[in-house]
């Protein structure tokens, strides 16, 4: 790598850590790691690919002190989403190139084992997502997918409007969420599929609650009898339709239950 290059790659290195708010030492580690495996090994592609590959690995070693002094928390608590937002990547893209990263780098087994527990938990997402659409679908009135790729700031202090476009984002969130706080479930599909049902059931219910008749599907044989009249009075607890979702998608419902 010449000069020029490498000071190119090192204004791109700056501008990364700059934006997303890298403490000193941790930009530093990323950098001296970049430099090191430039000069041993050909990095074909995009060198802010490879950049943020660095940088992801340095965020990992870091510690964080915690209130309690004798306890630190593993990482700067940078996003990943964030950090491939700034470089430009995929997810597949930073999940291949971590690899090598790892192998030329002679990164710990536990690294490893760290990425591909990552790379189930997307493929198992993946697949899931797949599965969630019609379900949705099937319970309440279409999501307008455009509006999801639509970035709106809205005012915090407005009321916004449940649109089944705020559902559907909202019941993904939150499986997602509460999917990553249990490994089990993140990295096996059937266990995540239930806990898609339960988290469909759980949003179901609360809209059935509020009486938010605009926001379901009229065709879903779930719906409680007399929810479209006038003076519908909505019992102490929601509706399930954990039994009805599972005679529809294959579930257990005994096992979803559980959740």
């Amino acid at each position: 790598m010449g000069q020029l290059e490498e000071n190119e790659v090192a204004k791109q290195h700056h501008e990364l850590c700059t934006a997303l708010n890298i403490d000193a030492t941790t930009a530093m580690q990323a950098w001296s790691s970049y430099k090191d495996m430039s000069h041993h090994y050909l990095l074909e592609g995009s060198q802010l690919h490879w950049l943020g590959c660095s940088l992801y690995v340095s965020c990992r070693k870091a510690t964080v002190p915690t209130v309690n002094s004798n306890r630190t928390i593993e990482g700067n608590l940078v996003c990943l989403t964030s950090l491939l937002k700034q470089c430009k990547m995929s997810l597949n893209q930073f999940l291949s190139k971590c690899r090598k990263w790892a192998d030329m780098c002679k990164l710990p087994d536990s690294f490893v084992v760290k990425i591909t527990r990552l790379e189930r938990n997307f493929a198992v997402s993946k697949v899931i997502f797949t599965k969630y659409l019609p379900m949705f679908k099937q319970m309440f009135k279409p999501p307008d997918l455009d509006e999801l790729l639509m970035h709106v700031r809205h005012n915090k202090k407005k009321m916004i409007h449940a649109t089944p476009t705020k559902v559907f984002e909202f019941t993904w969130i939150l499986f997602v969420l509460t999917k990553a706080e249990y490994l089990d479930v993140s990295n096996d599909l059937v266990d995540a599929f239930h806990l898609l049902i339960a988290t469909c059931d759980l949003i179901y219910a609360n809209v059935i609650q509020s009486k938010l008749k605009d926001l379901v599907n009229l065709d879903f044989p779930g719906m409680p009898r007399g929810f479209l009249e006038p003076r519908y009075c909505p019992p102490d607890e929601g509706p399930c339709i954990i039994s009805t979702l599972c005679k529809h998608y294959d579930g257990l419902s005994l096992a979803i239950k559980e959740y």
